[in-house]
């Protein structure tokens, strides 16, 4: 039995439901909210005029994208913030590359075909009243050329959140803890959390860093990090948890959310 609360639960579909659907589109976060997620997880590029993209890569994604002749983007591919959004509505982001490793790791994954990049503004209109967003700014201070400065671009997507009225279902996070120390100052109505991989994961330091939700790598994660978090008062909720033995493992640590591109696979465990 998961020492869980389904009720209070925070089930998020990784990039939409990654698993099933073409990640961070509109049809991947239809599929997620028909699996009865209660966020929507996603991720955040700026363009060189200035929208709010959904998507995962600082660069388009050579695996994922496919130009107007129907040929796969070559490596490197363009930078987001290099690219208008009308220039960057021409690519296809519909399927995965055939044969590439991204695909043997979703090999149920739908395609569909004709696919574009949308606009975080797009996904705000479409979304049901009550679903939450959970968006992450792909920046890093290990690329600092490739976007926006870490601040600019936090302001910017503050400003989005703002001007569609879901300041209070939204929920900025990042490995870069500088965007969400702009957000907690200048827009403490939205939500932060903060994101560690295996170099960081300790609930102190994030603690520290001024973290009210934290969210490791779940193979980071175990009973006593789990109950140190709880002992400092932070929420808990691991990333990108899609086998069911490591989904059974996490709810059993009673963590308070799940992060995965099979959340149909989450709601089978609660």
């Amino acid at each position: 039995m998961a020492a869980t609360n389904a009720d209070a639960f925070d089930l998020q579909g990784h990039r939409g439901a990654r698993g099933h659907a073409p990640e961070n589109t509109l049809p991947g976060f239809e599929r997620a909210l028909a699996f009865g997620v209660t966020t929507l997880e996603l991720d955040v590029g700026v363009t060189r005029d200035a929208v709010v993209v959904i998507h995962h890569d600082r660069r388009l994604n050579p695996d994922l994208a496919r130009r107007p002749d129907g040929g796969w983007v070559a490596a490197p591919g363009p930078l987001i913030k290099d690219l208008s959004f009308e220039e960057l509505q021409r690519y296809d982001v519909g399927r995965i590359r055939p044969g590439s490793e991204y695909a043997q790791h979703f090999p149920h994954q739908e395609p569909i075909d004709g696919t574009r990049i949308p606009r975080l503004s797009d996904l705000f209109k479409k979304s049901a009243d009550r679903v939450r967003f959970n968006i992450e700014t792909k920046v890093t201070a290990e690329a600092p050329d490739e976007t926006l400065p870490a601040e600019a671009f936090a302001r910017v997507l503050i400003a989005e959140i703002r001007k569609a009225g879901v300041e209070r279902r939204s929920t900025v996070q990042s490995f870069d803890w500088r965007t969400l120390q702009v957000v907690e100052r200048e827009a403490p109505e939205i939500e932060t959390s903060y994101l560690t991989g295996s170099r960081n994961s300790d609930p102190g330091k994030v603690h520290a860093a001024g973290g009210r939700i934290w969210s490791p790598d779940f193979r980071e994660l175990d009973a006593a990090k789990a109950a140190a978090a709880r002992r400092l008062g932070m929420k808990v909720i691991p990333w990108t948890v899609n086998e069911r033995g490591d989904i059974a493992r996490m709810l059993q640590l009673g963590v308070d959310g799940l992060i995965s591109d099979y959340p149909d696979r989450v709601r089978d465990a609660l």
